[in-house]
């Protein structure tokens, strides 16, 4: 294998919901989870996720779906709260493995929460989260999303890389199942395994 495509949340960067629910609850937002957890997620998450909406326009759906009267301020802040910070070590590991492979990352993700972790790993570790691959791809910015195989073909075919050549590392079973109908070996993270106790030595062949 060549090239090793990483998740980001749950992979990279741990993620907290239940400090994220406290956030909204204390915004006056009951029980934030039914409307948005790993497992699904309401459609006002999906247009923000696909870049379909901006940010402000996420904020003013979120006012109007939980009836509340919260600045984007303070629903960004509440937003963010899924996000944790870098650990050293896991980036560390990523160092070391672009030694052997060419590095990816590919995340469902959003412009609020990309801003948000993008300026905490040059905090964190004194540089850009960038820095640490070839290339990242964010759903926002391809306006696709996994676990659509439309969306591992566009990751493979901007990259310029070949997807039998390629390692799919992700802890969403739906989105492993992606990756392997677009032809990518796919590795299904679960927790409490991280990518520090994966051997990607069987990768080097």
């Amino acid at each position: 294998m060549k090239n090793i495509i990483f998740d980001l949340g749950a992979v990279i960067i741990d993620l907290d919901l239940p400090e994220m629910s406290r956030r909204f609850e204390s915004l006056g937002v009951k029980d934030f989870q039914s409307h948005f957890n790993l497992n699904k997620q309401g459609r006002l998450f999906t247009d923000l996720e696909e870049g379909l909406i901006s940010p402000e326009a996420f904020c003013e759906g979120l006012r109007e779906l939980f009836k509340i009267e919260a600045s984007d301020e303070a629903i960004i802040q509440a937003w963010n709260g899924i996000l944790t910070d870098f650990r050293p070590e896991r980036m560390a590991l990523l160092e070391r493995l672009s030694k052997d492979f060419k590095l990816y990352l590919f995340s469902n993700t959003n412009k609020i929460h990309a801003d948000c972790f993008e300026a905490s790993c040059q905090k964190t570790c004194h540089r850009s989260l960038q820095s640490y691959f070839t290339a990242s791809f964010y759903s926002h910015d391809i306006h696709d999303r996994k676990p659509r195989l439309s969306s591992f073909e566009a990751v493979c075919q901007l990259a310029g890389i070949k997807a039998e050549e390629t390692v799919f590392i992700d802890d969403n079973a739906d989105n492993v199942a992606g990756a392997r109908e677009a032809g990518l070996q796919a590795y299904h993270l679960l927790s409490p395994e991280t990518i520090l106790e994966l051997d990607y030595e069987q990768w080097k062949k």
